[in-house]
């Protein structure tokens, strides 16, 4: 069995304090595949694996299951490939076509979650 103990990129952010010492833990087991997407979606977030479970538990929890938590991913993505674009000399037009098929998504998940029940 594979642990993962403060996995992250130097980069990865931890979570914000919280009120009370965070003194309890909670061991939860992911196939490889599962491991694989939670990896991705922590470097798209920028956090640490660790750091991005809590976020996205805590989230659920405190705003239920229908509140939109891939809408941030999505917005740092968008701003991650600005970025990027810009030091890496992508050609504006490759640029362009990437961001209008980001900014689709994020009207989606907008839509979505207004659209959805409350």
């Amino acid at each position: 069995m594979e642990r993962v103990i403060g996995e992250g990129s130097a980069s990865a952010r931890r979570r914000l304090p919280a009120d009370g010492r965070r003194g309890r833990q909670v061991v939860v087991r992911f196939s490889e595949a599962e491991l694989v997407l939670i990896r991705e979606r922590a470097a798209v977030a920028g956090l640490a694996v660790g750091a991005w479970i809590g976020e996205t538990v805590l989230g659920v929890a405190l705003r239920g299951a229908d509140d939109p938590i891939g809408l941030l991913d999505l917005v740092r993505l968008h701003a991650d490939v600005v970025a990027v674009a810009g030091v890496a000399g992508i050609r504006h037009e490759d640029v362009a076509k990437m961001l209008v098929r980001l900014d689709a998504a994020i009207d989606a998940v907008v839509a979505a979650s207004e659209s959805a029940p409350r």
